[in-house]
């Protein structure tokens, strides 16, 4: 007991830490959140991009495709110029601008006699909305639909044309089907993974600093002194590590919940419930790694590099800032053998959950306990040096 005392005596001594890693950098999160809200919303909405549709064909077909573009998009008007497009596209006046080339029309007719795919047109789509790319979709369903009609039904290129657009017009009404739960607050996801950095540097330096407290000759010549086990002494350091691991974990996740998911508490406990779990077993990563770094006997200044240095790290490579999705494919399988990659698994699960039965929130338990099985490795890895060294200093 008295070894866990000292212990946490010496965390409260450099409270600086806390108030840096834990509380400072949260408010990073805290605000990242704010600012990434996102509204649910039970209705369908029908996504309408700006299109601009520059016909050098001047054919029924070329017609058809324009008159099909400017009915479904918000027309705007542009000069066929390159300044003029890459200046719409660079401004986001324009998501949107098909250039339908001269003998498209001819090229089409030949391309479905023969039974071939329609040539390909120049677009150019804005990167700032999805809505363009969408647009995109739409005008080679189009155009596909005119190659079918005069493949198959006739050679009039007009009369493909309205065939392709009584087609078109067809549409059948969307309905949104209702979740068996209330989904979690996006910007509780978005905080919960900004958190991943402020969480792990928090555990690495405090940790190691206590470690290096206590290694310093006055200090372990007292310890040492004392009328207790060795057993007991490493149980105390060990305690006092889960608690200043603990601390961590109550104000990130606290703090998440006060600022963005109290009703969840009510609506979807579960799945907040999962976050919580999906923190904690991050938690016991960052304090494994602080225990690691003790047992080398690392100082401060590069305990402070690890954690700045590999928390960024680790949460890039988990999906905390970009999604995995969005990584080349030798990145993401990297990211795989990560615990902060489980550890977010957990979190998107729980925000696209779509029910609280009991089989979807044990998968996505069972990735925190993936992300707690690095904790116990690491841990294992740490005791393993702490035994080395110890029989070396003898």
């Amino acid at each position: 007991m008295s070894t866990f005392k000292t212990c946490l005596r010496i965390v409260a001594a450099h409270r600086a830490y806390v108030l840096i890693y834990l509380v400072v950098m949260s408010l990073f999160g805290l605000l990242t959140g704010v600012a990434r809200s996102e509204d649910y919303s039970s209705q369908v909405t029908k996504a309408t991009a700006s299109v601009a549709v520059i016909d050098r064909d001047d054919s029924a077909v070329s017609h058809g495709i324009r008159d099909y573009v400017e009915s479904v998009g918000k027309v705007q008007p542009l000069e066929d110029s390159r300044q003029d497009i890459q200046d719409a596209i660079a401004q986001n006046r324009v998501n949107y601008v098909l250039i339908i080339p001269a003998g498209y029309g001819q090229d089409l007719q030949q391309a479905a006699r023969q039974g071939a795919e329609p040539p390909r047109m120049d677009t150019v789509i804005s990167y700032e909305s999805a809505s363009g790319a969408l647009m995109d979709v739409r005008t080679g369903s189009y155009t596909r639909q005119v190659a079918d009609y005069l493949s198959t039904l006739t050679d009039d290129p007009a009369r493909a044309v309205a065939l392709a657009k009584d087609t078109m017009d067809h549409s059948a009404a969307a309905e949104r089907i209702a979740q068996d739960t209330t989904p979690l607050p996006h910007n509780l996801v978005v905080y919960a993974r900004f958190s991943f950095y402020p969480l792990l540097a928090f555990a690495i330096v405090t940790i190691s600093t206590l470690m290096t407290s206590l290694g310093r000759r006055a200090v372990r010549s007292r310890l040492d002194a004392a009328p207790v086990s060795g057993r007991t002494r490493n149980l105390g350091l060990l305690g006092a590590c889960l608690i200043a691991g603990a601390v961590g974990w109550l104000w990130i996740f606290g703090l998440g919940v006060a600022a963005f998911g109290a009703d969840a508490v009510t609506t979807s406990a579960p799945l907040l419930g999962v976050v919580g779990a999906a923190l904690g077993a991050y938690m016991l990563v960052a304090v494994s790694v602080g225990f690691l770094m003790g047992q080398i006997g690392l100082g401060q200044n590069a305990a402070n590099a690890i954690a700045n240095i590999g928390g960024m790290a680790l949460s890039f490579l988990a999906g905390a800032w970009v999604p995995v999705e969005w990584l080349p494919d030798a990145v993401a399988q990297v990211a795989r053998l990560t615990p902060g990659y489980w550890a977010d698994q957990a979190i998107s699960g729980a925000y696209t959950a779509t029910s609280m039965s009991a089989d979807v929130i044990g998968s996505l338990l069972v990735n925190c306990g993936i992300c707690a099985l690095f904790a116990v490795a690491i841990f294992a890895v740490a005791m393993a040096v702490g035994r080395s060294r110890a029989r070396s200093s003898l």
